[in-house]
C-alpha cells in the first residue's frame, strides 16, 4: 500500500491577493530581483516527486524559455486537446483522474503549481496540506486572486522568513 500523497501549494503573490494581472500576465514577478536560490526556490524544488498545474500556467511557463520542470513529472489539468513530445507531461481532464494517476505512480510530495481556480480546486476539495506563500512587494490592485471561491479555511503558521528583494515568505500547514 503506497502513502497518501501530500499536496503542497507553493506560490507567489502580489500583497493584495493576486497571482497574475488584470491580463493574465505575471510580469510583475521580473521586476522583483530575487534569485531562485536566495528565496528557496531550489530547496523546495529538490523535496518534490510531480507537479500539477492548470492550462494557462502551462501556457506560460512555455513561454518562459526550455521547460523549467525537466525530468519531474507534470500533470496539467485542462478541457482542451492540448499535446506535448515531452514524456514527463500529461495532459488530465479532471481532479478525479490526476489523482489517480499522482497515487498509481506512488509519488508522495506534489506540487500544485496555479493557477488559482487549480489551487482553489484543491484547496476546496481538503487535498492542500501545505501553503507555502511568498508575498511580493508589490500592489497590483486587480487581477487574478488566488483564493477563487474558496472555502472558509483554518491554517496553521509553521514558519516566516523574510527574504531578498523585499520577499516574505509564511508556511502554513492545513491541519
Amino acid at each position: 500500500m503506497s502513502a497518501i500523497p501530500e499536496f503542497v501549494l507553493y506560490i507567489a503573490t502580489s500583497i493584495d491577493g493576486y497571482i497574475a494581472s488584470t491580463d493574465g500576465s505575471v510580469d510583475w514577478l521580473n521586476e522583483i530581483a530575487a534569485d531562485d536560490e536566495s528565496i528557496g526556490y531550489e530547496s523546495f524544488y529538490s523535496t518534490i516527486d510531480a507537479l500539477i498545474m492548470g492550462a494557462t500556467t502551462y501556457e506560460q511557463v512555455l513561454g518562459f524559455g526550455p521547460w523549467p520542470y525537466a525530468g519531474k513529472p507534470t500533470y496539467v489539468l485542462t478541457h482542451r486537446n492540448l499535446s506535448s513530445d515531452r514524456p514527463d507531461i500529461a495532459f488530465k481532464h479532471n481532479f478525479e483522474a490526476v489523482i489517480a494517476a499522482v497515487e498509481r505512480q506512488g509519488f508522495c510530495r506534489i506540487w500544485v503549481v496555479g493557477g488559482g481556480r487549480v489551487a482553489s480546486e484543491f484547496m476546496n476539495r481538503s487535498l492542500i496540506s501545505e501553503v507555502i506563500l511568498t508575498i511580493a512587494p508589490i500592489i497590483l490592485g486587480g487581477g487574478i486572486s488566488l483564493y477563487q471561491d474558496v472555502a472558509t479555511q483554518k491554517l496553521q503558521l509553521i514558519n516566516t522568513r523574510s527574504l531578498s528583494a523585499g520577499l516574505a515568505e509564511l508556511h502554513y500547514r492545513i491541519p
